[in-house]
């Protein structure tokens, strides 16, 4: 899959995971099977950020097509409270804590706001002893769950990632009884989880015989390439195109010739891009034989058009065995360094390379780490442009 990048707005520690989902059951595929699902869980560190953002990594239509997204967050929000009486006169008050939360995804918002009375409680006239008041900590909601979910939305898919935010969006103590001779505080602490799950089905039955297929931006025009293994004659190959990941359309098609039968045959195809195309862009290969009976189709390669010099790119396999490609979704040229570090940022393997009008990058593990997480960082030496991968090493 593409690669992601976590990045949280608040001064905490914060990791992510996959880790198994059951199937929702609206999630479903062609003929009532339940969707596969992926889940990305994020864990919040006790933080009193009221803002946080997570970049989530977008599903990678490669590997079938997108059913159902959930979101689903456990969080435990836990306060302090102070008030003073500013008045003259000792006053019994009423107090009401209120601290509303709200997530916001693409198709997706859900809120909830958790409350807390406390009073009547007298307090003396301000300066004088016992003018002031604390509350908590108090524990608003513990592991409290709240969930909702969308169809298969296309901002969900692609090669970056999809921001979600998690906000307090006001609220605090305020009085329901007592008058306006007050002054008031709230701190919040936020921690817990946040899950976002994608239900997929796999996708129409794919050409196993079609290998190395590859679609990169290279200047003005999409670039594709891919193989045919033991071809066979009359063979059509269909480009198609999408700019949501779930509809396709033709946009060209190629035959194969008879001095190609049995051979591995290559392949390429040019989409040229006008001024009104998406940001981001799905391609694949429809493979149709001879008779007409039998209609196969590559892996989805998603391709981002307007990334402002900057490559997307992903990294596969991953896990790594004995190695990984990198590949990105441009033609690229120019001197590249690639570094293997490992979770103590310790560089434990480093290997320069030279593009010319490529778009990948192999990477062979000349001694094998001990297995675990690692980052590939990957650095044009030219326009000081770096891409991250978090890859596990088996």
């Amino acid at each position: 899959m593409k690669n992601v990048y976590l990045v949280i707005v608040a001064s905490c520690a914060c990791l992510m995971t996959f880790v198994p989902q059951h199937s929702a059951a609206q999630c479903t595929c062609t003929g009532g099977l339940p969707a596969t699902p992926i889940t990305q869980s994020i864990t919040i560190s006790p933080t009193v950020t009221s803002a946080l953002t997570f970049n989530f990594q977008q599903f990678d239509p490669s590997i079938g097509t997108l059913s159902c997204v959930s979101l689903k967050d456990t969080i435990t929000v836990i306060t302090l409270s102070s008030a003073l009486n500013t008045g003259p006169d000792s006053t019994a008050f009423l107090f009401n804590l209120a601290v509303p939360t709200k997530i916001t995804a693409p198709g997706i918002v859900l809120t909830k706001t958790f409350t807390k009375i406390y009073g009547y409680d007298t307090l003396a006239p301000h300066g004088v002893p016992g003018y002031s008041i604390a509350y908590g900590p108090d524990t608003l909601a513990n592991n409290y769950t709240a969930s909702g979910g969308t169809g298969g939305n296309a901002s969900y898919q692609g090669a970056g990632t999809i921001g979600i935010v998690y906000a307090i969006t006001g609220g605090g103590l305020t009085v329901l009884d007592g008058g306006l001779n007050d002054t008031t505080a709230v701190s919040t602490t936020l921690q817990g989880t946040i899950n976002l799950t994608y239900y997929w089905c796999p996708a129409a039955f794919l050409a196993y015989s079609m290998t190395n297929f590859t679609a990169a931006k290279n200047g003005n025009y999409i670039q594709l390439k891919w193989q045919a293994q033991d071809e066979l004659k009359n063979i059509a190959y269909e480009v198609e195109y999408s700019t949501d990941g779930s509809s396709y359309s033709p946009v060209g098609t190629l035959l194969s010739n008879a001095n190609s039968e049995g051979t591995t045959a290559s392949y390429q195809f040019q989409y040229n891009l006008s001024s009104n195309s998406s940001s981001e862009l799905f391609f694949r290969i429809k493979r149709t034989s001879a008779d007409g009976k039998t209609i196969a189709y590559s892996a989805v390669k998603a391709v981002n058009v307007n990334n402002g010099g900057i490559s997307g790119y992903h990294t596969y396999p991953n896990p790594v065995k004995t190695f990984t490609m990198i590949e990105f979704d441009q033609v690229l040229s120019g001197n590249y360094m690639l570094d293997l570090v490992n979770t103590a940022g310790q560089i434990v393997q480093h290997k320069e390379v030279t593009l010319a009008n490529s778009n990948q990058i192999r990477l062979d593990l000349t001694s094998h780490p001990a297995t675990g997480i690692y980052y590939l960082q990957v650095k044009d030496q030219n326009k000081i442009h770096q891409y991250i991968s978090k890859i596990v090493i088996e």
